[in-house]
């Protein structure tokens, strides 16, 4: 259960996104969570109860709100302990 340790220090304030400045800046979004691991990669929570390996769909949806429009979604994404993680983080506009 590595999750909850390496987000422990991106999360800030419960129920609140990363509040950074610049490209890696997370808009809030009701009923989600998310932060960037140590990795680089952005990992989403929702806050009612953890997602499920089939809601997929949904945390894009989610982390495409958050990232204002754009996650970088690929192959590599993946489920892990209740999270989505994107492992590309927020996409850049074009």
């Amino acid at each position: 259960m590595i999750l909850p340790t390496l987000l422990a220090g991106c999360m800030g304030t419960p129920g609140g996104n990363e509040a950074s400045k610049g490209p890696r800046r997370l808009a809030a979004v009701e009923g989600y969570t998310a932060a960037y691991d140590a990795s680089g990669a952005l990992v989403v929570m929702r806050q009612a109860a953890p997602f499920g390996n089939d809601e997929g769909a949904e945390a894009k949806r989610a982390a495409n709100a958050i990232c204002g429009g754009a996650v970088a979604s690929s192959i590599d994404d993946t489920y892990r302990d209740g999270a989505w993680v994107f492992p590309m983080g927020c996409g850049h506009a074009a």
